[in-house]
């Protein structure tokens, strides 16, 4: 195994469930002894199990808490695991959270394509082997992991960017009140009222970018350097929404 290979896999690695970060998965099924059983069964795995065995639980549980897969019954009584997934597609802390289908029903019926338009990423059909069950749980919790990772460091990228703009707004109306701040306070004489007014100009810009820094409600970098950093004021812009 190659150098890239054996640090894609060890970075694969760091994203699996351990005993220390356990993957937190919800399952969704309406039979209780279905529940008991799975829980039994990964008793020695890394996860930690939220079970329910109603869609009304199920999506309550989805608006509160943050889960790193759901294993999800297709055949509920009150709505059936699709429209479930749909509606945790929706909004709330599991939009992107990866759904797995658990069905009793036949591989190729149509629960399988809706289930998938709907959101979920894979299913296995009853009765499963607990090595696949297994593996899928992993699949999930390290592809939460990974989309995680990649979210914080462009929540990381962006918050460079947006310290490189203020630095490089600020530098120069900073810059300028001190120079003039240091010649008031050397010179014999009052300010003038032209150096007064430099001043308040110096300040004035200075207010300018605090209040774009205050109002941003959008992304725009612009070319700087060898980089990029934000555009403060395209960043906040109200006419771009």
């Amino acid at each position: 195994m190659g150098r890239a290979s054996t640090y894609t896999a060890g970075m694969l690695q760091a994203f699996l469930p351990t005993a220390e970060h356990p993957g937190r998965i919800l399952v969704v099924d309406d039979q209780r002894d279905n529940l008991r059983v799975l829980s039994l069964e990964l008793k020695r795995h890394p996860f930690r199990l939220t079970c329910v065995e109603t869609a009304r639980e199920a999506l309550d549980h989805c608006q509160r808490t943050a889960f790193e897969g759901v294993l999800m019954d297709v055949s509920l009584p009150e709505m059936d695991g699709i429209e479930i997934c749909r509606r945790i597609r929706q909004k709330g802390p599991n939009v992107h959270t990866p759904v797995i289908f658990l069905s009793a029903m036949r591989v190729g019926e149509d629960w399988v394509t809706q289930g998938l338009e709907a959101g979920g990423m894979d299913y296995l059909t009853k009765p499963y082997s607990f090595p696949e069950l297994l593996a899928k749980l992993r699949m999930m919790v390290r592809l939460s992991r990974q989309n995680e990772a990649l979210v914080a460091g462009e929540r990381q990228r962006a918050l460079i960017a947006v310290a490189g703009g203020t630095a490089h707004e600020l530098a120069q109306p900073l810059a300028s009140a001190q120079l003039l701040a240091d010649q008031l306070a050397k010179q014999d004489t009052p300010a003038t009222p032209e150096q007064l007014e430099h001043l308040r100009a110096f300040i004035h810009q200075t207010t300018q970018v605090v209040h774009q820094i205050q109002n941003l409600h959008t992304f725009v970098t612009k070319p700087y350097a060898v980089g990029q950093i934000l555009d403060l004021a395209e960043s906040s812009r109200t006419d771009l929404g």
